[in-house]
This record gives C-alpha cells, sequence and structure tokens, in this order.
C-alpha cells in the first residue's frame, strides 16, 4: 500500500488544538533550540529523522478535516522536507527566523528542523506541530531523536522501535474505577468559568514573538532549597511568584489556570506514544494575597495540593473526550467551549530538559529551552522550561513592540518576586 494512503485516528486533543488556533487563542507550534559546542553530522541527523518519522509517522502526515471526524493521513515526507542547513554569522536573527517557521497541519510535514551553523559550532532548532504532541509529548521525540542520533551513529544500521501505542485520553480512563469515573462525570468542576483579568494588548498578527527572560543556575539552586525549606514543590514557588507579579499588575488576586499532564495516572508515567495528555488546574487562592511572599506560597501550595488529589480536574478534558467519540466533528467545533474554556491568562510549567537524554553523540549541549505556544491577543501565558539548572521564562504573543514592552516589565516582576523570596 502506498504511504500517502496511510491514514491514522485524530484525537481529540489533536483536534482541540487545531480549534484553539481557528477561534484564534494560540498558534499550533511548540519550540526548541539547543546550542552545541561543536557541529552536527548533518547527514547522520537527517537519517535520525528519517528513522524518527519511521517510528512515529504523524510528523509526515497531513491533517484532514471531514464532517464525522478528522484524520491524518502520511504523505511521505523525508528528511529533505524537514531539515535545512543555515550557515550564517548573525545566528540570533536565524534562530528566531527558524523559531517562528508554523508547520502546515494540513498537508505537513508536522515538524521542521534547522541546523543553524556559525563556523564550528550549531544551533539545533526543532518545531513541532502541537495538535500531534503536548511538551511532555515534544519531550519524547527529542530525546528519541537523541537516542537514534547517538544510535545511529555508533551503529548504521541503528533502528528505533515503532511507537504503536495509543495516543487517545482513554489510557487515561482506564487507570481509574468505575466508581471514579462516576465520580468524576457528575463532580462540579469550574473550569469553565476563568477569571476575566486581562492584559491590554494592542495585538498584531503579522507580528509573532518570543519574549523570554532566564534565571541563572545559582538562583535556581536557592530557589530550590527555599521551596524544600517550605515543604513546596518549585512549581508552587512559580506560581506564587507569578500571582503576586500579577497582584502588583491588576490590583487584586488574579485566579491562575496551571497545565498539569496526565501521564502520572499511568505505569512508569509513560504514555502508549508521543500525544497530548494534559489538563488544568486552577489556583485560586481568595482574595487576600498575603503578607509576604512566604504567606501567598502556603496559600498557593495548600490550594495546588487540594486541586492535584482532586480527580474532578479531569472532567472537563474527559468530557470533551467522550463527545468527541459521538458528536460529528462539524458539530463539536462550533461547541467546544463548554467542556475546554481557555483563560485569558495562564501558566504552564514544561518541565526539565534532562541534559543526559539530550546528548546527540558525542557533540556537548551547552543551552537548551523550549517554549510553547504563541497567543493571539488577549490571551497570556508564561511558560517554563529548565536546562542544567537554568530556568527560562517566556511568554509569546502576536504583537507589537509596545506588547512586547509590557511583557518584558512583567516577566521582571516575576523573577524578581522569585529573587526577592531567596
Amino acid at each position: 500500500m502506498s504511504k500517502s494512503l496511510v491514514k491514522y485516528h485524530a484525537e481529540a486533543w489533536d483536534i482541540l488544538q487545531h480549534l484553539f488556533k481557528e477561534k484564534r487563542i494560540n498558534d499550533r507550534t511548540i519550540h526548541f533550540a539547543a546550542t552545541f559546542s561543536g557541529n552536527l553530522d548533518l547527514e547522520c541527523l537527517k537519517k535520525t529523522v528519517d528513522l524518527s518519522a519511521d517510528a512515529f509517522p504523524l510528523i509526515r502526515c497531513g491533517f484532514h478535516e471531514r464532517y464525522g471526524r478528522p484524520y491524518w493521513e502520511n504523505k511521505g515526507y523525508t528528511s529533505d522536507d524537514m531539515v535545512e542547513l543555515v550557515e550564517t554569522e548573525n545566528v540570533g536573527a536565524a534562530i528566531w527566523k527558524a523559531l517562528q517557521k508554523e508547520a502546515d497541519e494540513k498537508n505537513g510535514p508536522q515538524v521542521k528542523i534547522a541546523v543553524i551553523r556559525n563556523g564550528k559550532t550549531d544551533t539545533l532548532c526543532v518545531t513541532i506541530n502541537h495538535m500531534i504532541c503536548d511538551a511532555a509529548g515534544f519531550k519524547d521525540y527529542l530525546y528519541l531523536l537523541s537516542s537514534i542520533y547517538t544510535g545511529a551513529e555508533k551503529n548504521p544500521e541503528y533502528r528505533p522501535a515503532p511507537l504503536t501505542g495509543k495516543r487517545d485520553l482513554g489510557q487515561i480512563v482506564k487507570t481509574f474505577s468505575w466508581s471514579d469515573r462516576i465520580k468524576i462525570f457528575i463532580g462540579n468542576n469550574d473550569m469553565t468559568k476563568p477569571d476575566t483579568a486581562r492584559f491590554d494588548f494592542e495585538g498584531d498578527l503579522n507580528h509573532p514573538f518570543i519574549e523570554m527572560k532566564t534565571v541563572p543556575r545559582e538562583k535556581v539552586g536557592l530557589l530550590k532549597e527555599y521551596a524544600k525549606l517550605h515543604g513546596a514543590t518549585v512549581n508552587d514557588v512559580l506560581m506564587t511568584a507569578y500571582i503576586r507579579a500579577l497582584y502588583q499588575h491588576f490590583g487584586r488576586v488574579v485566579a491562575v489556570p496551571c497545565a498539569v499532564g496526565l501521564r502520572k495516572y499511568l505505569p512508569n508515567r509513560k504514555a502508549g506514544s508521543i500525544c497530548n495528555l494534559v489538563t488544568n488546574l486552577k489556583c485560586d487562592i481568595g482574595d487576600d494575597i498575603g503578607a509576604s511572599f512566604d504567606c501567598t506560597l502556603e496559600k498557593v501550595k495548600e490550594k495546588m495540593a487540594q486541586q492535584k488529589a482532586d480527580i474532578i480536574s479531569l472532567k472537563s478534558i474527559l468530557l470533551m473526550e467522550a463527545a468527541f467519540r459521538v458528536i460529528p466533528y462539524r458539530v463539536m467545533g462550533k461547541s467546544v467551549d463548554p467542556f475546554f474554556s481557555n483563560p485569558p491568562i495562564a501558566f504552564t510549567n514544561l518541565g526539565v530538559l534532562d541534559k543526559e537524554k539530550l546528548k546527540m553523540g558525542k557533540t556537548k549541549m551547552t543551552n537548551a529551552f523550549m517554549t510553547s505556544s504563541i497567543k493571539y491577543v488577549p490571551y497570556f501565558q508564561i511558560a517554563v522550561s529548565t536546562f542544567d539548572d537554568v530556568m527560562a521564562l517566556s511568554a509569546n504573543l502576536y504583537g507589537t513592540q509596545a506588547d512586547r514592552n509590557i511583557i518584558s516589565s512583567f516577566l521582571a516582576a516575576v523573577i524578581s518576586e522569585l529573587c526577592g523570596a531567596i
């Protein structure tokens, strides 16, 4: 059978990410960049990408809409369609140009890779369509690339095992008993009523940008110690700094949704394949911000622990999964808001980029970051990624320079709160 005839189910989260772009909430791209101390072997990299597509064919696919249920169709793309070499002295501009390239979801491919070369050093830029994975799924794909590259460099006959497991939310549902499933579906979940606070952005559809600030290694170490001392997670501390910075900006406490992965419910926290498995919790600490960072942290810690322990938070996403199974796509696309409302202000911790799993052969990776999709006005989200104990805070927007200035100042305020706590 011709590869162009091979089709795959589009899962509920694939479709939802597609609708987010249609509804002008965010684009469909997650971004990754890593700098190396030397040059990558371009031929080995291209072979790696081809082998990764053999293991996970969705990156070769195009997305097809139809009334009943959309699907992915293999278009037979190769690494020649996905990988490019850019030799330049203006590395910064080249990185940004590579990162802002959106995947063509209808025609494919769903992954784009650029090697930005400046003499003896390379920067690897990878973008992936958010429809086929969340941040954890993207990391799985990056780790797959790294393992294939390293394996192929040692053994030309190396082949990765195909990823043939489930991508749907059913793999989460089946981990719960019937009584827990009933509890989730009949429980009260207020995620469809987001806080109304929003930044006063102008917006510019012709000007996407990624604004980023970093927290250095020594400060991150102190933040970890501070979190441990207070019986909190680093994520709790980040959320506290975010809420306090929002309080400075809006003059009131803002309830902030936080993306949380669902892989914790799976054996070994491992999904069947590369996919989207995420939902939102809402951190609503009430009207009192607290007299100090420590006071706010106690409120955040209590609320987040409560939310994480409450399986009712799964209601919206599991209702959406059930609805997409029985309601035609064209009907569901017009009525998705009751199942999953996107808040104007949000937070996501993309997690730690594992330095050991990101090794590309013998070439040393010196710096890396990941950042989420680019938002449309009025939506705003801070994303955090950590590599080698350096933390990158980013916020992405289709906006004006004035919007970028607002975001830059706000990120600085969040970091000021973090550093003030330690």
